[in-house]
């Protein structure tokens, strides 16, 4: 697999529309013959959410004054990998299961949705990443494909916020 994106995110909730446009952006310019499928850019941009919104809420990417995360961005032959960078805890995600709570069902939805899903840990936080299967044409090289690396800086109204 290619790194063909990386991109920042600062850990406010108004970024969360920028992540998911961000990655089906990615997925149109990266592999323009599978972001004609619709289910695979509507999967792409659930399950990213899911992720990053895990980050915010679960981590400290979201609860500290300065805390961010990181998108980084995958191609394969035949798959996609999308791997969300969290300042989360060594502690890895828990799958709920209880009928009757009334949130944490993102973690069953990366595990329906996607191919392939697990989590690393770091020095320093973790990652969570997930695959989707794409029908990609055999003639596209992943060497051809240009490694977009992005880095976006808080927004200004953005830095004075508190914890």
């Amino acid at each position: 697999m290619k790194l063909v994106g990386s991109m920042r995110f600062p850990g406010c909730p108004q970024v969360i529309r920028d992540v998911r446009i961000y990655a089906a952006h990615w997925l149109v310019m990266a592999l323009p013959e599978a972001a004609d499928d619709e289910n695979l850019l509507e999967d792409l941009r659930l399950l990213v959410t899911e992720l990053a919104a895990n980050a915010m809420k679960h981590t400290m990417s979201g609860r500290w004054k300065w805390g961010s995360f990181r998108v980084r961005l995958w191609l394969g032959a035949d798959r996609i990998r999308i791997e969300v960078m969290d300042q989360g805890w060594w502690s890895g995600p828990r799958l709920r299961d209880d009928p009757f709570e009334t949130g944490g069902r993102g973690l069953q939805i990366l595990a329906a949705v996607a191919t392939k899903w697990g989590v690393r840990r770091r020095s320093f936080g973790r990652t969570v990443w997930f695959e989707l299967s794409v029908q990609a044409p055999a003639a596209v090289d992943i060497a051809d494909v240009p490694h977009r690396h992005h880095v976006q800086e808080p927004r200004r109204e953005l830095e004075g916020r508190t914890a």
